[in-house]
């Protein structure tokens, strides 16, 4: 009998390549569209590599949510190997590069201190050239400023940072290597901003923010100024739609991701008490007449597949077709769901899953939600 050939027209499968952060460990892994392999796996005892950030071609930075330390890893042959580290602020939980990626911004959770690195040697080596002090006067509740990110805006000058223990939203200008404060906006008393993403409508731009105290999605208007940008407050709404969680007192929103195509809108909701966290997805719509108003519409949310979805990311392709969704406890740490092309709807039955339990650093085992804080195609 002759031996069987796949049609010529067949599919090729898919294949992606991951990079998952979890206390502990930082895990490679490939995806060949129905199921995740583990690759590669780099394990340091009590360290938090809740935020990786990847640069071509095979270089790969951690922060350490518990210490000061920012490290640098090689991807060779896919799986994570410690080339250097270098000390900054405590706490850091997000990083970010600048346009040409010389430059990368960490958010110092932990010590209300954004760090400024200079990562343009030939082999990514971290120099640190600066750490700004978030100013003004925190929330009396929580005590401390927490910056919660710093994102690269349109222009590709200013750097937005979501202060969750400020309610703040500040504005890093970038020029000349300056890399000062020069603006914010400021937010509810107890809200909490968290992430934030942009949206571009032609000429103009705008800023969506999931508040982790509240559990709200704020949809802002900006205007460029000489040095800055300012902040014009247009809508506020549930980030659960219509329908709220079972426990709003701990509901706390997480990520938040803005499409490629500059319409769906992607809010992870966490610690809501129901059986399972989700993802909620918005709808930008642009304002339309004389009086109409940009405005971001609730359209669906699926299940996560397990709890407490810190973080989670869009494939690579350009129809972003996957969501990728890493949840610290529940049943399933880590999940591929199917994106529409044209609804942006999220399908709800994952093509593929890993059980949190596989996922987790052996030392951890017998600890609660311990499971994927960040997962991301590389």
């Amino acid at each position: 009998m002759p031996s069987l050939t796949p049609r010529e027209d067949a599919p090729a499968a898919e294949s992606r390549k991951l990079v998952i952060g979890t206390p502990f460990q930082i895990l490679t892994a490939d995806f060949d569209g129905s199921k995740f392999s583990i690759t590669g796996n780099h394990t340091a005892a009590g360290t938090g590599p809740s935020w990786l950030l990847f640069k071509e071609p095979n270089l790969l930075y951690a922060v350490n949510e518990n210490a000061n330390d920012t490290s640098l890893f090689t991807l060779d042959s896919g799986k994570p190997t410690l080339a250097s580290a270098a000390n900054g602020t405590s706490g850091v939980v997000f990083l970010e590069f600048n346009g040409d990626k010389t430059r990368m911004v960490g958010a110092g959770y932990g010590s209300g201190t954004i760090d400024v690195w200079d990562v343009s040697a030939a082999d990514g080596s971290l120099k640190h050239l600066k750490s700004v002090l978030v100013p003004g006067e925190p929330n009396p509740a929580q005590g401390a400023h927490h910056p919660h990110q710093a994102i690269l805006d349109p222009t590709g000058r200013f750097f937005v940072i979501p202060n969750l223990g400020g309610d703040t939203v500040l504005v890093l200008d970038s020029k000349d290597d300056r890399y000062e404060f020069t603006g914010n906006a400021t937010l509810p008393t107890g809200t909490g901003p968290r992430h934030g993403g942009f949206i571009s409508d032609g000429d103009n731009h705008y800023y969506a923010l999931a508040t982790e105290l509240t559990s709200e999605l704020f949809l802002f208007k900006l205007t460029y100024t000489e040095d800055s940008i300012s902040f014009k407050q247009i809508q506020k709404q549930s980030t659960y739609g219509a329908v709220p969680p079972a426990n709003a007192t701990s509901a706390a929103a997480g990520e938040l991701v803005v499409a490629a195509n500059q319409r769906d809108v992607y809010v992870s909701n966490r610690i809501s008490g129901n059986e399972t966290d989700s993802i909620a997805h918005f709808l930008f719509k642009k304002g339309t007449g004389k009086c109409g108003t940009a405005h971001l519409d609730f359209a669906d949310t699926i299940s996560s597949g397990g709890l407490r979805p810190r973080m989670f990311s869009l494939s690579k392709d350009e129809d972003q077709s996957l969501a990728f969704v890493a949840n610290q406890g529940g049943d399933n740490g880590l999940l591929a769901f199917k994106r529409s092309k044209d609804s942006g709807s999220l399908d709800p039955t994952p093509v593929a899953t890993v059980p949190y339990k596989s996922l987790v650093a052996p030392e951890l085992a017998a600890t609660e939600l311990m499971g994927p804080q960040f997962v991301q195609e590389i």
